[in-house]
């Protein structure tokens, strides 16, 4: 594997690099990598990605090329508040891909705890104060918010969870089918949202999507404090 490669897949950010560094990274693996993910064909998706370059690298300085390519994967699963669009991207675009990204960071950010050089004890009580939250939440509004998906995780390390590989099983094959559903149930504004949306349901019929994890632990937690709550 080539050096050029490796800093293409690195958490090295990009005020590291020198500007004819940074530009031929851009040009000649960046460009290329995000025409494959957003399928841009054609001199203008060209020209709209080149024009675009000079915001990319000021919006996205504190960025590796690791969380750049994370950023556009969010935004080409359909993890933002806008549709992604197929053979489309512009300066205007690019903006609103990264706004979205750090606005979801920080939300995820602001409801997860911290549990770096903090005692188990404290770790209990944040733990705590966190499945509480989401336990009010699913009362009152009778599902899990789709930022809390983490919550599972607590559950599972304190064994409050303890899933059979046969009952993950049964919660995949749920997610896989309501994710489809979903997506069959969207309206495709033009053939190529279509192209796409074809695209997600048939990796969704393989099982190897990017949105089906953080479904399972959704629908995990909702079964969980489903039976929780109709206990009391």
């Amino acid at each position: 594997m080539s050096s050029e490669i490796t800093v293409f897949n690195s958490s090295k950010h990009l005020r590291s690099f020198n500007d004819d560094e940074l530009n031929t990274i851009i040009i000649t693996q960046f460009s290329d990598w995000l025409c494959g993910l957003l399928s841009l064909t054609g001199e203008n998706s060209s020209n709209r990605l080149i024009s675009s370059i000079p915001a990319l690298k000021k919006q996205c300085i504190g960025m590796g090329f690791d969380e750049i390519k994370k950023m556009f994967e969010m935004y080409a699963d359909g993890k933002m508040s806008f549709e992604p669009r197929a053979n489309y991207f512009d300066r205007i675009l690019l903006g609103k891909i990264v706004s979205e990204y750090k606005r979801k960071n920080a939300l995820k950010n602001s409801n997860k705890p911290k549990t770096e050089n903090i005692s188990p004890e404290e770790i209990k009580k944040i733990n705590k104060i966190t499945l509480d939250r989401v336990e009010a939440f699913f009362i009152k509004n009778r599902f899990i918010h789709q930022d809390d998906f983490f919550a599972y995780d607590i559950l599972e390390k304190t064994k409050l969870i303890s899933l059979s590989i046969e009952e993950k099983k049964s919660i995949k094959k749920d997610a896989i089918y309501i994710l489809k559903n979903e997506f069959k149930t969207k309206k495709a504004k033009s053939k190529d949202e279509f192209k796409e949306i074809k695209k997600i349901i048939k990796c969704l019929d393989h099982g190897d999507h990017s949105l089906i994890k953080n479904k399972c632990k959704i629908l995990a937690l909702e079964d969980y404090f489903r039976e929780k709550t109709n206990k009391k």
